[in-house]
Parts: structure tokens; C-alpha cells; sequence
């Protein structure tokens, strides 16, 4: 406590030289500043990516409706499938009912099917 009572005024003025070596140098340093060119090319760089954004949003809608087709187009072609396998099996069982037919059956049904 002795020391810093004696010699309180170099203290002092250590402490005041300090601070106005640190104003000094901030003062005089300067401060970086964006040119016009810069802000400008800025601006556009964001106007560029808010439009890509919006881009990008219609075309997730776009995809998602894509999605939507594509799931009906799929339900559609199970049904098809489905048809196509009962048509088969249709047209394989009156394949096998005409092969146990006989002549006489056989030339009534062409009469009833074609008209002759």
C-alpha cells in the first residue's frame, strides 16, 4: 500500500498515457468501408438467392403434385393387373370348357357368336 501511495502519480499517468495511446491508435485507424460497387453487387447477390429460393419452392410443389400423379398412375396400374389376371383366367376357363366340348356344341356356339 506504501508503494502504490508513493508513487500514485506515475501510476496515474502510466494509466492516462495508456489510454490515450489506445485512443490515438483507434482513432487513427481506419475503418474498412464497403464500396457503393460492393453493396451493390450484394443487393443482387440476395435478390439472386430469394428468386432461387422461390424457384426452388415451386418446384417442391411441383414434385410433390408429381408424386400425387405417379401414386394414381400406380393405383391404376395394379387395377389393370388385376383385370388383365381375371380376364386371363376368364378366357382360360372357356378355353377349357370349348376343349370338352364336342362337334355338335362346338359348331352351335360358333352359330350363336358369328351369325352364320
Amino acid at each position: 500500500m506504501e508503494l502504490i501511495k508513493k508513487y500514485y502519480k506515475q501510476v496515474i499517468a502510466v494509466v492516462l498515457g495508456v489510454a490515450i495511446l489506445y485512443l490515438v491508435v483507434y482513432l487513427a485507424t481506419p475503418k474498412p468501408q464497403m464500396s457503393e460497387l460492393d453493396k451493390y453487387k450484394l443487393e443482387q447477390l440476395n435478390k439472386d438467392i430469394s428468386k432461387i429460393l422461390e424457384n426452388q419452392k415451386n418446384l417442391d410443389i411441383k414434385i410433390d403434385s408429381y408424386k400425387k400423379e405417379l401414386i394414381k398412375i400406380d393405383s391404376t396400374i395394379s387395377k389393370v393387373k388385376n383385370q388383365k389376371t381375371i380376364i386371363k383366367e376368364y378366357y382360360k376357363d372357356k378355353g377349357e370348357k370349348i376343349d370338352k366340348m364336342n362337334k355338335t356344341q362346338l359348331d352351335s356356339l360358333f352359330r350363336k357368336r358369328y351369325n352364320y
